[in-house]
């Protein structure tokens, strides 16, 4: 803090009533190069221990900004960056006493002020396109899908919470205009700052979780890394309320922050409908038969997965995925939506592959396929 907003007696209030204040010199953690040397030096004279590597000490330096002389740092108990002014960008709306106030009342607030700016844009991979600018991105947590307007975009931030936890940036998504459903999309790219995040799906009225792993989503994309993307897609049958959840992966450090930029869509189910999977063709390869198998069985085609299997592999699908109950489909899509193909090859006139199916009983699949009448079916799962 600076000495000119301590003659605020408002300010000198507000900081007894809600923090413990202090002073920590750039030297004593070694933020100034020229004094790093001749401190050890000092420190080894006097047999005096300075450990940096403590929670407190690691959190004042994670929050240092680079080329500041000196920053104002909110923590809170457990340690986590709530809010940073740096002594010379106190502008705006952060300038005087009442700036000053401003900044720690929504640092208490949870708003993260000093990191928003370093979050705000997250940039795109080098070979992707430019995210558009903010100004045709809306900030508003609450999204809103039509017939005339089916695709929204969003900006947001995520904080990391800790391994076990859930602390979700909810965006609520309203698609009750589709009455016969259709499918929703959701594209997101995580900023480039430290933390990975994890992104999950949900009906309205459900408890969004604070801890544990998010077994109510309907589906999810999980530990996107810094400067990636993932994708959430869900089918529905009517126009209803969603809230996507995200958060910090639980791997990530505590308290870090991130941005996410979400692109939201539904294509209506009468158009949702001509992108299911086609029936097997003569002059399909075995791949692309597999890769047409795995798609259909994602989205919960039972139409497509049935017209791709024969014999007694049939019997593994027999189930209509679309006259599911609404709980049980989602269930099941949150699992299918992890599924990944482990291995493929060619075996004689046979061609076998192994799929992998996070969560699932087993968690890996073999499936082998022939050709029938000219066309690559799967005959057998295991």
């Amino acid at each position: 803090m600076r000495a000119g907003v301590l003659s605020d007696d408002q300010i000198i209030v507000f900081l007894n009533e809600n923090f413990i204040n202090t002073w920590v010199p750039n030297s004593e953690l070694g933020r100034v190069p020229s004094l790093r040397e001749p401190i050890a030096k000092r420190r080894e004279r006097e047999s005096k221990a300075f450990d940096t590597t403590h929670a407190l000490a690691q959190a004042i330096m994670k929050g240092w900004k680079k080329y500041s002389p000196a920053d104002s740092l909110v923590l809170s108990t457990e340690f986590e960056l709530l809010g940073r002014l740096p002594v010379n960008e106190r502008t705006s709306p952060y300038n005087g006493a009442n700036g000053y106030l401003l900044f720690l009342t929504e640092a208490l607030d949870g708003k993260l002020p000093g990191f928003r700016e370093e979050t705000a844009k997250p940039s795109l991979e080098p070979d992707s396109e430019s995210l558009p600018e903010l100004d045709a991105v809306s900030k508003d947590s609450n999204v809103k899908l039509t017939s005339e307007r089916p695709k929204r975009e969003v900006l947001n931030i995520f904080r990391a919470p800790g391994n076990g936890l859930q602390d979700y940036t909810v965006i609520e998504i309203d698609t009750t205009a589709f009455k016969s459903g259709g499918l929703l999309t959701i594209d997101i790219l995580v900023g480039n700052a430290e933390p990975k995040g994890s992104f999950d799906l949900y009906d309205d009225d459900t408890e969004l979780p604070t801890q544990g792993m998010p077994h109510r989503a309907l589906a999810s994309a999980w530990d996107v890394p810094p400067g990636k993307r993932g994708t959430i897609k869900y089918r529905f049958n009517r126009g209803k309320i969603f809230k996507l959840g995200g958060t910090g992966s639980r791997f990530s450090q505590k308290g870090s922050v991130n941005a996410f930029w979400a692109k939201i869509s539904v294509e209506p189910h009468q158009e949702a409908e001509t992108g299911k999977v086609s029936s097997p063709r003569p002059e399909q390869s075995a791949e692309d038969t597999m890769n047409a198998f795995v798609k259909a069985f994602k989205n919960l085609d039972s139409e497509g997965v049935l017209s791709m299997v024969t014999g007694s592999a049939k019997g593994t699908f027999e189930s209509d995925f679309e006259g599911m109950p609404e709980d049980v489909r989602a269930q099941i899509s949150q699992i299918l939506s992890h599924i990944k193909i482990l291995s493929s090859e060619y075996v004689g006139d046979e061609f076998h592959f192994r799929l992998r199916v996070p969560g699932g009983a087993p968690p890996e699949v073999s499936a082998k396929m022939r050709k029938v009448e000219g066309m690559w079916l799967i005959y057998e799962v295991e």
